[in-house]
C-alpha cells in the first residue's frame, strides 16, 4: 500500500516535472528572482533602519521625554524652567550643531552637553574613562571632544588626533580626547562641552533640546502638557520613541516603494507560474482521465497539482532566499540601495529566521496562487472529454465579463482612497487589480486580434493563422505571462523617464544664474558672511549678485521642521526662480509677509495659496501669505522660501550660504572662479559650480538612486522571455503529431520554421500590444498617484518611445525565435515517430 501510495505521488507529481524540466526550472527561477529582490531588499533596509533607530534611542538614554525646539534652538532661559517643573527629576541640556569638516567633504554632529548631567542620563558613560581621565574632566577642556566609534572609524581618527571643522570660513580644530564604546552612542557624533560649543559656534544662549527623566509614579501626559504650557509653538515635547520615528520618517516613503517594487519580480512570477501550470494541465488532460480510470479521485488530481506547484516554490523559494542573503551580505545591491539615505551607514544584514521563513511562505504562496485556478479547472474535465485527442489544445476561450469589470471598477475606486499610514497601498491595489483585469481580458483581447489579422494566401501563414484559432486558450495563456511582465516594465520605463526628464527641466529652471558659490548646508557651522559676498560681488567680471541663506521653520510645533531658504531676490524674481505650480493672483495684504511653499508642504500641511499661515523662526513667529506653491525634488518633509530681509528683520541672522551669481556677458567663467577661489580663504570649504555641473550632479544621483529600478526592469523582461519560452514550446511540443502530419503532406522545414515563426512572432505582439496599453496606464497610476502619495512630487509624463519600440521588437523576435527553436525536432526528428504519437 505504501508503495502504491508512493508510484502514485511519483506518476501525479514528481514524473511531470522531471519531464518539463526546463519549464519547471523557468518557474522556479522566476519566484527565486523575485524573492531575492524582495528579500535583499528587506534586509538591507532593515539593517540601516535599525542603525538609524539605534542611532536615535542613543541619544537619548534614560531619558522618559525631550524638549526639542520647533525650528533650530530656543532661548536657554527656559530650561532653569523646565528643569523646575513638577515631576522633573533630572534635566540634561543639549546643544546639536551640525559641523562641516574642514578639508573633506560631510559633516559631524556636534552635541554639546553638560558632562554632569548627561551621565546621568547616560549610564554608559558613567565608568567610561578616556586616558587618563575621566569622561565629564575630559569634556570640560575647552579643546577637546569624544568621537562615537562609528566616527572614529568613518574619519579615520584616534585618541590624540585633531577632527577639524569649518565655523564660517575658519577651520577650528579639536583634540580627539578619546573614543567612546560602541554601545554608547550610534551614527558620526562627537561630544564638546555645551558651553564649549555655545561659544565657539556663535550660539550664545541657545540650547536644541533639553532631555527629561521623570520622578517615579509621575504621569507623563501631565508632565508633559506642563512642558509643553512653556513656550507654546516655540517647542514640541517627545519621546525617544517618537523621535525615532522621526527619524526613520525620511526613508521610509523610498523604503516602502522600493520593497512593492522588489515585489513586483515575485508578482509577475505568480502570473508565469498561472500560465506555465495552466498550459500544463492542458498538456496532462488525458493523463489525468487515464489516472481517473485507475481510480484516482477529482480530490487526489487537485491535490497533485497543488502539491507539484507548492514544491515548486519551495524549491524557488529555497533558492530565491539563498540569493537574496547574498545580495544583501555581499553588498551587490549597495548599504543604501544608492538613494544616500543610510549615506555613511556600514549596515550588515542579519538574517532572522522569522524573516527567511516569512519569505519562503510567500514563495510558495504565489505559486499555491498561481496554480490553484487551472488546477480547479482541470479537476472539472469530464473524463471521456479529456480522453478525446483533439481536446489536449482545444478549449474554450473564457473571458468573464463580470470579473473584468469589478475589477476594472475597483482598480478606478481605491484610487481615492487616502493613503494608509502614510504609504500609498491603495495605488499598488489599483495596479494589482488593473493587471488581474487585463489578465482576465487577455483571451477576448487575442481572440479579437486573430481574427483582426488580414488573410494572406501563403501557405505557411494561412497555417500559422488556421493553429492560432484552434488553439486560442494556449494562445491566451502563453500572452498572460508576457502582458505581466510586459506592463509592469513599461509602466517603470515610463515613471522612471518621466521622474528623470522633470528633474532634469527643474534643475534648468531654478537655476538662472552663471555660477554658484555654497558654503555649508542647513544648520551647519560653515558659512558666508556679508562682507565676504560683497568682497565675491566686487570681483572683475561679476555683473551682478543675489544671497540665500538656509535655517529651519516650522508650521506646526507637533510635526517635523521645514527647510527654510531666505533669498535676497524680489517677489517678482522668485516667482521666476522658482517651478512656480499654483499661485494667489492677490497679493500680500497688510501685516504679512509673502512666502512660496513646495508641494510637499502644501500636501503635508493641507495649506494652499491665497491662506495665511504662522510660521516659527528662531523662536519667533511670521505671519505669512502663501504666495504659491513651488515644485521641489530636494526636500521631502518640505520646504519654503522667504524674502532674506524678513529673516533678518525676525531673527538678526546675517549670516548667508549661497551666493548666485550673473556674469558680464564677455567674462569667462573659469578667470572668475579663479578670482574667487583667490578672494576667499586658501583652506575654507567651499562648493563652487556652474549650473551644467550641478545638472550633471543631481542626474547622476537620480541614476544611483534609481539604479536597482533598471534591475527590476531587467526581471521583468527575463520574466517574460520565460513566459514566451515556456507556452510556445507547450503548444509545439503538444503539437508534435499535427506538425509530423504536415511533414507527410509535403511541407518543408523552411515552412514549418516559417509557420513557428509566424506563430511566435503574432503571439508576441499581441502581449507587447496589450502589455503597452495597460503598462502606460500603470505609469500614470505610478506617477500622479503613488508618487504624490508617497514624495508629494508632481512630475510631467515622458515616454521613452525609442526604449519602448526596441524592448517591443525584442521580445516580438525572441518570440519568433522561441517558437521556431521550440520545433527543432518536428523539423529534424523522425516523422514517423511524431504522426504515430497522436494514434
Amino acid at each position: 500500500m505504501i508503495y502504491g501510495a508512493g508510484a502514485l505521488l511519483d506518476a501525479g507529481v514528481l514524473a511531470p516535472m522531471r519531464h518539463q524540466l526546463g519549464r519547471t526550472l523557468l518557474a522556479a527561477v522566476a519566484i527565486a528572482l523575485g524573492i531575492a529582490l524582495g528579500l535583499s531588499i528587506y534586509l538591507i533596509n532593515r539593517a540601516a533602519a535599525d542603525e538609524i533607530s539605534l542611532a536615535a534611542r542613543s541619544l537619548y538614554g534614560l531619558a522618559d521625554l525631550a524638549v526639542v525646539a520647533t525650528s533650530q534652538d530656543f532661548d536657554e532661559t527656559l530650561y532653569p524652567r523646565i528643569a523646575r517643573t513638577r515631576g522633573v527629576a533630572i534635566a540634561s541640556p543639549k546643544l546639536e550643531l551640525e559641523a562641516k569638516l574642514a578639508g573633506r567633504s560631510g559633516a559631524i554632529t556636534l552635541l554639546g552637553v553638560d558632562p554632569f548631567r548627561y551621565r546621568e542620563l547616560q549610564p554608559a558613560f558613567a565608568n567610561a574613562a578616556t586616558g587618563s581621565m575621566p569622561f565629564s574632566r575630559t569634556l570640560l577642556d575647552t579643546k577637546t571632544v569624544l568621537l562615537s566609534a562609528s566616527a572614529a572609524r568613518e574619519l579615520e581618527l584616534g585618541e590624540g588626533d585633531e577632527l577639524r571643522v569649518q565655523v564660517g570660513l575658519k577651520p577650528v580644530g579639536f583634540k580627539v580626547a578619546g573614543v567612546l564604546p560602541a554601545q554608547t552612542l550610534g551614527d558620526r557624533v562627537a561630544l564638546i562641552d555645551i558651553a564649549t560649543a555655545q561659544w565657539v559656534f556663535d550660539r550664545l544662549g541657545r540650547l536644541s533640546s533639553v532631555d527629561v527623566r521623570l520622578a517615579s509614579g509621575v504621569s507623563t501626559s501631565e508632565v508633559r502638557d506642563d512642558l509643553l504650557a512653556l513656550a507654546p509653538n516655540r517647542i514640541r515635547v517627545t519621546t525617544p520613541g517618537e523621535a525615532t520615528d522621526d527619524a526613520l520618517r525620511l526613508s521610509r516613503s523610498y523604503r516602502a516603494n522600493l520593497t512593492a517594487l522588489a515585489l513586483v519580480a515575485l508578482f509577475t512570477g505568480g502570473f508565469f507560474v498561472y500560465s506555465t501550470q495552466a498550459l500544463a494541465v492542458l498538456r496532462r488532460r488525458r493523463e489525468f482521465a487515464i489516472l481517473h480510470a485507475l481510480g484516482v479521485t477529482r480530490q487526489q488530481q487537485l491535490g497533485f497539482v497543488l502539491a507539484g506547484s507548492g514544491l515548486l516554490g519551495l524549491c524557488g523559494s529555497a533558492l530565491g532566499i539563498v540569493l537574496g542573503v547574498l545580495l544583501a551580505r555581499f553588498g551587490a545591491l549597495g548599504s543604501d540601495i544608492g538613494a544616500g539615505y543610510f549615506a555613511g551607514e556600514s549596515v550588515q544584514a542579519q538574517i532572522r529566521v522569522a524573516e527567511v521563513l516569512a519569505f519562503c511562505a510567500l514563495g510558495v504562496f504565489v505559486a499555491f496562487a498561481g496554480a490553484t485556478r487551472p488546477a480547479i479547472e482541470a479537476a472539472r474535465v469530464p473524463t471521456a472529454a479529456a480522453l478525446k485527442a483533439s481536446d489536449i489544445t482545444s478549449g474554450e476561450l473564457q473571458s468573464r465579463p463580470w470579473m473584468i469589470a469589478l475589477s476594472l471598477a475597483l482598480s478606478a475606486g481605491v484610487l481615492f482612497v487616502p493613503p494608509i499610514a502614510g504609504l500609498p497601498l491603495p495605488g499598488y491595489a489599483s495596479i494589482a487589480l488593473l493587471l488581474i483585469a487585463t489578465v482576465a481580458a487577455t483571451p477576448w483581447l487575442v481572440k479579437g486580434a486573430l481574427r483582426s489579422l488580414p488573410q494572406r494566401p501563403v501557405p505557411p501563414y494561412e497555417v500559422a493563422l488556421a493553429e492560432l484559432s484552434g488553439t486560442a486558450r494556449y494562445a491566451a495563456l502563453s500572452v498572460s505571462a508576457i502582458v505581466v511582465s510586459f506592463s509592469l516594465m513599461v509602466a517603470m520605463a515610463i515613471m522612471v523617464t518621466s521622474f528623470r526628464g522633470s528633474l532634469d527641466a527643474w534643475t534648468q529652471r531654478i537655476l538662472p544664474a552663471d555660477l554658484y558659490v555654497r558654503v555649508g548646508g542647513v544648520g551647519q557651522s560653515a558659512h558666508l558672511d556679508e562682507r565676504a559676498a560683497h568682497a565675491l560681488g566686487a570681483i572683475p567680471g561679476v555683473a551682478r549678485i543675489e544671497t540665500s541663506r538656509f535655517a529651519r521653520a516650522s508650521l506646526d510645533p507637533n510635526r517635523p521642521a521645514l527647510v527654510l531658504s531666505a533669498r535676497s531676490f524680489d517677489r517678482d524674481e522668485l516667482d521666476d526662480a522658482l517651478w512656480i505650480t499654483r499661485q494667489s493672483v492677490r497679493r500680500a495684504p497688510l501685516g504679512t509677509s509673502p512666502v512660496w511653499l513646495s508641494e510637499a508642504a502644501s500636501d503635508l500641511f493641507g495649506i494652499h495659496p491665497g491662506e495665511i499661515v504662522e510660521l516659527g523662526i528662531e523662536g519667533e513667529t511670521l505671519r505669512a501669505f502663501v504666495q504659491g506653491i513651488w515644485r521641489d525634488y530636494e526636500h521631502q518633509n518640505g520646504a519654503v522660501v522667504i524674502s532674506r530681509d524678513d529673516y533678518v528683520r525676525l531673527t538678526g541672522d546675517r549670516a548667508l550660504n549661497a551666493l548666485w551669481l550673473w556674469l558680464d556677458p564677455n567674462s569667462s567663467l573659469a578667470d572668475v572662479r579663479e578670482r574667487i577661489r583667490g578672494t576667499l580663504p586658501p583652506d575654507a570649504a567651499v562648493d563652487l559650480r556652474a549650473p551644467g555641473e550641478l545638472r550633471q550632479m543631481s542626474l547622476a544621483v537620480f541614476d544611483r538612486t534609481f539604479a536597482i529600478t533598471y534591475i527590476l526592469e531587467l526581471v521583468a523582461v527575463v520574466i517574460g522571455l520565460f513566459g514566451i519560452a515556456s507556452g510556445i514550446s507547450a503548444q509545439v511540443l503538444a503539437r508534435r503529431g499535427e506538425l509530423g502530419a504536415l511533414r507527410h503532406l509535403g511541407f518543408t522545414r523552411g515552412q514549418i520554421a516559417s509557420m513557428l515563426a509566424i506563430e511566435g512572432a503574432v503571439l508576441g505582439t499581441a502581449g507587447v500590444l496589450i502589455g503597452l496599453a495597460s503598462g502606460a496606464i500603470v505609469s500614470l497610476i505610478l506617477i500622479y498617484v503613488v508618487n504624490r502619495q508617497s514624495f508629494h512630487w508632481s512630475m510631467d509624463l515622458h515616454v521613452p518611445g525609442a526604449l519602448l519600440a526596441l524592448l517591443s521588437l525584442v521580445l516580438v523576435a525572441s518570440s519568433a525565435l522561441i517558437a521556431v527553436w521550440s520545433g527543432r525536432r518536428a523539423m529534424t526528428g523522425d516523422v514517423v515517430r511524431a504522426v504515430k504519437e497522436d494514434w
